[in-house]
């Protein structure tokens, strides 16, 4: 008899918290009903704006989320020319003169660092060369339909590879080829030696 008392003691208690836990919950919720949180018009204000805390540069969203006819258009400084190199904007044109007017005559512009990150299609040609660095080689013509084409290639660094570009954007990437290793060399068995009377 003793168990049956005890086992509707524990059920008892164990209601008895549940309880307790659920008029708490009512009773926190209840403090918030006066706000405009939980009402149609306070969601529509909570989500009428665009959530923006991750938002990121064009270059850094994937291509494959870019619409291409939604793209910027390209300007002659996103070609290359025909050593690689692009052409510098307005603003380091002005930083690099004004050490040549002070007297530095002959003193070379330091080189930009390159841009973090990778290389992704659609990407302009001077896009893919901030990340690359200038390329072993160039090739520049036109396709059939009369768009610039390009090709950049790398042999090292840290983006090796083919990039080729139609009408200025990236189009294609190819592996380099890699130099074939040298076979192993067979060794020959060492003949035994006989022992010469």
């Amino acid at each position: 008899m003793r168990d049956g008392v005890s086992v509707g003691v524990r059920q008892d208690s164990s209601r008895a918290g549940w309880m307790a836990a659920m008029l708490a919950a009512a009773t926190a919720l209840s403090g918030c009903s006066n706000t405009d949180m939980f009402t149609a018009q306070g969601a529509e204000q909570w989500f009428s704006k665009p959530f923006t805390s991750f938002s990121k540069q064009d270059w850094a969203i994937a291509s494959t989320a870019k619409d291409p006819n939604a793209l910027r258009p390209l300007t002659p400084e996103d070609y290359v020319d025909a050593s690689g190199r692009c052409a510098a904007p307005a603003a380091a044109t002005e930083q690099a003169a004004a050490p040549a007017s002070s007297g530095q005559a002959g003193a070379a512009a330091p080189a930009a660092p390159p841009v973090g990150g990778g290389v992704a299609l659609l990407m302009s040609e001077c896009e893919v060369v901030a990340r690359a660095g200038t390329p072993e080689r160039v090739e520049i013509g036109s396709n059939a339909s009369g768009e610039r084409t390009a090709v950049l290639t790398y042999t090292g660094g840290p983006w090796p590879g083919i990039y080729r570009f139609t009408a200025g954007r990236l189009s294609e990437i190819d592996a380099v080829p890699q130099p074939e290793k040298p076979a192993p060399r067979k060794r020959t068995p060492a003949k035994p030696k006989t022992a010469t009377r």
